[in-house]
C-alpha cells in the first residue's frame, strides 16, 4: 500500500504543478458556470436539469485532456521504465494514478457547488434531485478516467491519447440514440444499456438505480483491468 501511496501522492503533485491541469479546470468551471447562469437565468428553469446535462458532454470532451498524459508523459519524459522496474505491482501504478485524477474530478465537481448558492436563494430546487445528480455525474467522470487512461497506457502520444478517448467517449455518450434505427430488441436493450447519456438521465432526474451505479463502476472496473493487464504484458 506504501507504493501506491507514493504513486497516489506523485499524481496529485505533478497535477498541481501542469498548467494543463489548470486550465483543464478553468475552462470545466468557466462552461459550468456559463451554463448555469444561461439556464437559471436566462430561460428561467429553476432546476439543474439542464445545467447537468451540459456539465455531462463538457465533462466528456475535458478528462481526455486530464488523463491523456498519465502514462504518455511517462513514456515522451523516458521515466516509465524505471517507473516498470520499482517494487510496485503494476495494478498500484494503475490504482495509484487513478486515485490522483479521480481526486481532481472530486475538487472540480466540488467547486461547482457554488452555483447553488443563488439557486437556494431564489429557489426551491429538491435537494435529493440535486445529490443524485452530482452522483451520476461523478461516475460519470470515473468511467471517463478509467477509459482515458487505458488509451494513455496504450500509446507514447499524449496527443493521440486523447484524440482517440475523445470519439470512444463521444461513443457511449450518443450510442443510445442508435436504438430507434434496430429492429431487434436485443439490439435496443444492449444499445440503450451501452449509453453513457440514458444512464446519467436517470440520475438527473433523481433516479439511482443500481443498475445505472453497477454499470458505471463496471465500465471503470474493465478498463482499469485491462490496464494493468497491459503494464503486466509490458514487463
Amino acid at each position: 500500500m506504501n507504493g501506491l501511496l507514493a504513486i497516489y501522492q506523485k499524481e496529485l503533485a505533478t497535477y498541481f504543478r501542469s498548467p494543463i491541469a489548470y486550465f483543464v479546470i478553468a475552462v470545466f468551471l468557466l462552461g459550468t458556470g456559463y451554463f448555469f447562469i444561461y439556464n437559471i437565468f436566462m430561460t428561467g428553469i429553476g432546476t439543474m436539469d439542464e445545467t447537468f446535462q451540459s456539465m455531462g458532454i463538457l465533462l466528456l470532451t475535458l478528462m481526455p485532456v486530464m488523463t491523456m498524459r498519465l502514462f504518455s508523459g511517462e513514456y515522451s519524459g523516458r521515466t516509465m521504465e524505471l517507473l516498470m522496474t520499482l517494487p510496485l505491482r503494476p495494478w498500484q501504478i494503475v490504482i495509484g494514478k487513478y486515485l490522483g485524477a479521480t481526486t481532481m474530478l472530486l475538487l472540480m465537481t466540488a467547486a461547482t457547488c457554488i452555483n447553488l448558492i443563488p439557486l437556494y436563494l431564489y429557489g426551491t430546487p429538491e435537494t435529493s434531485t440535486i445529490l443524485s445528480g452530482y452522483l451520476g455525474f461523478f461516475l460519470l467522470g470515473m468511467a471517463c478516467l478509467a477509459v482515458g487512461q487505458l488509451f494513455s497506457a496504450l500509446t507514447q502520444n499524449q496527443i493521440v491519447a486523447a484524440l482517440i478517448t475523445i470519439p470512444v467517449l463521444l461513443g457511449f455518450w450518443f450510442i443510445g440514440h442508435v436504438q430507434s434505427f434496430q429492429a431487434s430488441p436485443v439490439l435496443r436493450e444492449l444499445f440503450g444499456y451501452l449509453s453513457f447519456a440514458l444512464h446519467f438521465g436517470d440520475f438527473i432526474r433523481g433516479l439511482v438505480r443500481s443498475e445505472a451505479v453497477t454499470f458505471y463502476l463496471v465500465v471503470s472496473a474493465i478498463a482499469l483491468t485491462l490496464n494493468t493487464s497491459y503494464l503486466k504484458w509490458q514487463r
